[in-house]
């Protein structure tokens, strides 16, 4: 099990360039093997990135899931400067890493969330916070250009009310689509599945020419060195709750599982 990493290069692939021994890097684990609970772990060099030194190991780990997450949600909206992009529920992981991305392609942010974390989200670059206890997004909002949803279904037909003709959301709670299992390569049988899955959402998009998205976040090393480099210009902070020691994987995934988390669950390997 293990999706996110940090940790120090013991050794690398004979052709392998831009890194060597004792680089501090970090990553997300490939899709067909993950396996970041262990001592030790073989990845390709390009799934990995070098961790900005601000970052401590506990820190850094909080990163590749949610960043990159944030910055291929992004690619697939292909925005431009100047553009206003909702992030639902931006108060949370995902938006701590999706709001600084956004400001660093020239991106209007408007987020919503509990009000209590008005002053965190603004800081962080979010240009509008909406109190979802005194405002509901759907009445203030319209003609957005991009949605990047967190919510999924309970929110989803809202989120495309608000979204202008010919915008594009992404989703990451809604359901896997025909794009989505086209764009990840799979066979016929599951194009279609996801097809008949997703057309719920593909029939809203359809009707004011929208584009739906599902995304399920892959290793990328280039993406997360660009995030790290945003990292070194906005020094962003990375929330993390509460760190267990290897042998105590079980109790960490009962917190993890019982929610309420105000940020990553750690394990530390060794010292």
């Amino acid at each position: 099990m293990g999706n996110e990493f940090v940790g120090v290069i013991e050794k690398t692939g004979a052709d392998v360039t831009g890194f060597s021994a004792g680089d501090r890097v970090y990553g997300r684990m490939p899709l067909k093997k993950i396996g970041a609970f262990a001592e030790y772990a073989a990845i390709e060099h390009a799934a990995i990135a070098k961790v900005p030194e601000y970052l401590s190991d506990e820190e850094a780990a909080c990163v590749p899931l949610t960043a990159l997450t944030a910055w291929q949600a992004f690619e697939l909206m292909q925005p431009k400067a100047g553009e206003t992009v909702f992030i639902s529920g931006g108060t949370g992981s995902l938006g701590a890493m999706a709001i600084p991305v956004a400001k660093s392609m020239g991106l209007w942010v408007i987020t919503n969330g509990n009000g209590a974390s008005r002053d965190r989200v603004t800081a962080l670059g979010a240009d509008r916070f909406i109190d979802y206890k005194k405002e509901d997004y759907a009445k203030v909002l319209s003609d957005v250009d991009y949605v990047l949803d967190t919510l999924g279904d309970r929110e989803l037909e809202k989120e495309f009310q608000i979204l202008k003709t010919g915008g594009s959301l992404v989703s990451l709670r809604g359901l896997p689509n025909g794009e989505f299992a086209k764009r990840m390569g799979m066979p016929m049988e599951k194009r279609l599945m996801f097809k008949a899955a997703g057309s719920k959402y593909d029939k809203l998009a359809a009707k004011r020419k929208q584009k739906y998205y599902f995304i399920f976040v892959h290793e990328d090393g280039a993406g997360l060195q660009r995030i790290s480099e945003i990292f070194k210009d906005s020094r962003i902070e990375a929330s993390v709750d509460e760190i267990f020691p290897l042998e105590a994987v079980n109790d960490a995934m009962k917190k993890v599982a019982a929610g309420g988390s105000k940020g990553k669950t750690i394990l530390k390997i060794s010292e």
